[in-house]
């Protein structure tokens, strides 16, 4: 069964099978850290049974004074693990998230 977390930074280093599927766009090493520090709960990742990472969402929240939303920054999953609802599941967790802050 998927386990959907937080992302910790280890997964830094076991992301490579998502991140190398020419559809996703990659970042450097200081910019995930930054989402990670400043917006731990709109970053997530999809984890396989077997440990393999399956696919990630990073997001944030953005605005102004009482206009703020939620933003999703990068949202990918593994082409082995595609069509199985895993973007859908990321989603609705940033979804819920951006709701509770009121984003």
């Amino acid at each position: 069964m998927t386990t959907v977390r937080p992302f910790r930074c280890d997964d830094l280093f076991r992301f490579n099978a998502v991140n190398l599927d020419p559809l996703t766009e990659t970042y450097g090493l200081p910019f995930y850290m930054q989402y990670l520090a400043h917006w731990p709960e709109y970053f997530q990742v999809a984890e396989a049974p077997s440990g393999d990472l399956m696919g990630y969402i990073m997001g944030k929240s953005e605005g102004d004074q009482k206009n703020w939303h939620g933003h999703v920054t990068a949202l990918t999953v593994a082409p082995e693990f595609r069509r199985l609802h895993l973007s859908t599941r990321l989603m609705q967790h940033l979804e819920e998230v951006s709701e509770r802050k009121n984003a």
